[in-house]
């Protein structure tokens, strides 16, 4: 007996050696049905064959069965908990599956033990390049192109990140060699139809209104056209007139105007990096209908700090708020930096500094910092945290802007955003409140609240045609004091040429 039965072990396992490799020889034929129903006789006899798990896995997800074989995977896994290659495989049909935190789990479990592995490189950037989050992305598929230089899906997904992240020349350069290589891949041809629709030539048309509780109200209205151009170069010209209305010494309801006209060349020498050089005039009247011309301008680069990103600016413009800020011809010189990224995983951090030279004699300085605890999901992002705010005047002027001296804010922050539901429709929000203490015409005030809401929401209507909508409601402004609220809402209508 102890024979026979040591026979029939031997028999049965000399069966399953080659039903297995029967079964890989119909897998490496791509005979996809005929290996899966050879894989399931294995498994028959051995339901733990971690191979058989792995390729009928594999199998079952290529026809997008993805809980079949997620099952078979969970099972093998059962038996090697670290196998390598079944959790690569696992986290692909995760991905596929838009289950991205868990997808970016099973491809971490990976890179623990092969910290080089190309597609598990590649798939971590994918899950946060699949819900929008391209600069954390960017990081890994650099990773993985430098584990493997030829990994198309990554050059693939790199040069999406670029796009998306503002870098339009790198993502067309990519796209061109990828183009040479690849000539008639779907994937390849889908992304040079969408760099070439990023440097496509477009018009925007915007309406913008302020209105505040001291009775000023302020109407814009804008109209704008760019395109790209060579050597990572692009223009945007622009036009905007502005109504304004509001009370002024011995004048109810006193009117101004304003219009501007303006280019502004953008360039992008290296990935995350951006300069514009802004130039153009602005022709303002007052309320006693005298007319001044004023140049305007500025100039602003985009940088990468580590894995940060940092903005330095300088801009000249008047002061456009009310007819009275108007009649005291006031133009601002202002220099401004700011930084923000991920402290941690979980920890975003933004902090900026700023100063202002008036040209009626005032001098602003301007600090914040902010911290938020963030919580990611696939179509949307939540972050809660609390902002600190400094301004300071160096003189309290008569001139018609809110000018405190020493100014300290603490609010609390909520931000939101991401798209709505399975639509198209994609939203930006914000609630923030807090206290702030202040010194303004001689008297200090301490306790005074602060608080302010911010929604904007964006849908594309086919054919090139896309609409924003944006709204601010808040007690905090910049030209009034305390004591007051306004709302201020724009619209915007672009039309890309071409679709």
């Amino acid at each position: 007996m102890r024979a026979s039965g040591l026979l029939l072990v031997f028999v049965l396992a000399t069966s399953a050696r080659a039903d297995i490799a029967s079964a890989d020889a119909a897998f490496d034929e791509d005979d996809q049905a005929q290996a899966l129903e050879l894989y399931d006789e294995v498994l028959t006899t051995d339901p733990g064959n971690v191979h058989a798990l792995l390729r009928s896995g594999m199998l079952l997800s290529w026809s997008k069965k993805y809980d079949e074989a997620l099952a078979r995977y969970d099972r093998a896994l059962t038996r090697e908990p670290k196998n390598g290659d079944v959790l690569l495989e696992r986290g692909k049909v995760l991905l596929w599956s838009k289950r991205y935190d868990e997808a970016i789990d099973s491809f971490s479990r990976v890179l623990a033990e092969r910290p080089h592995e190309p597609w598990a490189l590649c798939g971590t950037a994918q899950a946060y390049a699949w819900r929008g989050r391209y600069g954390e992305a960017r990081p890994f598929y650099v990773r993985a192109l430098e584990a493997d230089p030829d990994l198309k899906e990554a050059k693939l997904g790199l040069a999406y990140a670029d796009l998306e992240t503002g870098d339009a020349a790198s993502a067309r350069e990519a796209a061109s060699a990828l183009s040479a290589k690849y000539p008639n891949d779907a994937d390849v041809a889908a992304l040079s139809e969408a760099v070439k629709k990023s440097s496509t030539a477009w018009v925007q048309v915007g309406y913008e209104h302020l209105d505040d509780s001291d009775e000023n109200r302020m109407n814009g209205y804008i109209a704008e056209g760019g395109f790209g151009i060579a050597n990572r170069f692009d223009l945007r010209l622009g036009y905007r007139h502005d109504d304004l209305h509001g009370p002024i010494p011995g004048d109810a309801d006193a009117n101004g105007t304003a219009d501007l006209l303006y280019g502004v060349l953008g360039w992008e020498p290296r990935p995350r990096h951006r300069g514009e050089l802004r130039l153009g005039a602005a022709r303002l009247t007052d309320s006693l209908d005298n007319d001044r011309t004023t140049a305007i301008g500025g100039l602003s680069y985009v940088f990468p700090i580590g894995e940060w990103s940092g903005r330095a600016a300088a801009a000249y413009d008047p002061f456009l708020y009310s007819p009275q800020i108007l009649d005291h011809a006031v133009d601002v010189t202002s220099l401004t930096f700011s930084a923000a990224g991920l402290a941690t995983k979980r920890v975003q951090v933004e902090a900026g500094v700023g100063y202002g030279d008036f040209s009626d004699g005032n001098a602003r300085v301007t600090a914040d910092a902010g911290a938020w605890y963030v919580w990611t999901w696939p179509a949307r992002r939540l972050m809660v945290g609390g902002v600190v705010r400094y301004l300071n005047y160096s003189d309290d002027l008569n001139n018609g802007y809110f000018d405190p001296s020493n100014l300290v804010a603490g609010l609390g922050s909520l931000r939101s955003n991401g798209t709505i539901g399975a639509s198209k429709w994609e939203y930006e929000a914000l609630a923030e409140a807090g206290v702030q203490r202040y010194t303004f015409n001689g008297v200090e005030n301490s306790g005074k609240p602060l608080w302010n809401l911010y929604g904007l929401v964006a849908h594309p209507l086919g054919h090139g045609v896309s609409f924003q909508l944006d709204a601010t409601w808040g007690n905090s402004s910049t030209a009034s004091g305390p004591g007051f609220d306004s709302i201020f809402y724009g619209a915007r209508l672009r039309y890309t040429f071409g679709g």
